[in-house]
């Protein structure tokens, strides 16, 4: 992969996203990327017109990928709400497109630093706590205690992603938790 007639947008957005997972925000730069691919930055150029245009494509990729990609795959199935929650946190750990949740992980903390990725990062958040929510109304609770089971749900799905590599759950233990959230109990506020 040295010529920039074999590379594509997608081998750099890739190299990206493992240099993101790896060594943090700080190494997607061009230099680094070109040395990994072992090609020269005219290289890069062709198929991007600055850092900034590479990282957009990376934050694009991602949030088709984090959001709307796996809740439509979810959604296109005939299955009930506790199964699409489920499904939905399956795939999300079991994903490994742009460095998993490794890269997810470093996403979340490029963006303590970036407001575009920030503003990106909370638009996904938003898409998936939205497809929890109406997963949760679906199943029969309604007002407020949907979103905020909705809430709890996706925060226990962020956390599992903080833990890359060590879920703190396994798949029989989510699905107590779902089944918790659906039972429909009075959750405490403060």
């Amino acid at each position: 992969m040295n010529t920039r007639q074999t590379l594509t947008r997608a081998d750099w957005i890739d190299m990206a996203f493992d240099l993101l997972a790896r060594q943090g925000a700080k190494a997607v730069r061009v230099d680094l990327l070109c040395k990994a691919l072992g090609v020269t930055k005219g290289s890069f150029y062709w198929h991007f017109d600055d850092l900034a245009a590479l990282k957009a494509a990376m934050i694009a990729q991602w949030r088709r990928a984090a959001a709307r990609d796996l809740i439509e795959t979810a959604t296109g199935t005939r299955l009930s709400p506790r199964e699409l929650i489920f499904s939905l946190f399956k795939d999300v750990q079991q994903r490994h497109a742009n460095g998993g949740s490794i890269a997810e992980t470093a996403l979340r903390q490029w963006s303590s630093a970036d407001p575009v990725v920030q503003k990106l990062v909370h638009d996904a958040d938003n898409e998936r706590l939205a497809f929890l929510t109406t997963q949760i109304r679906a199943a029969g609770i309604t007002g407020g205690a949907a979103r905020s089971r909705a809430a709890f749900l996706y925060a226990a799905l962020i956390g599992m992603e903080q833990l890359a590599g060590e879920p703190a759950l396994t798949p029989a233990d989510m699905k107590g938790v779902i089944d918790a959230i659906l039972r429909g109990d009075e959750i405490a506020s403060g």
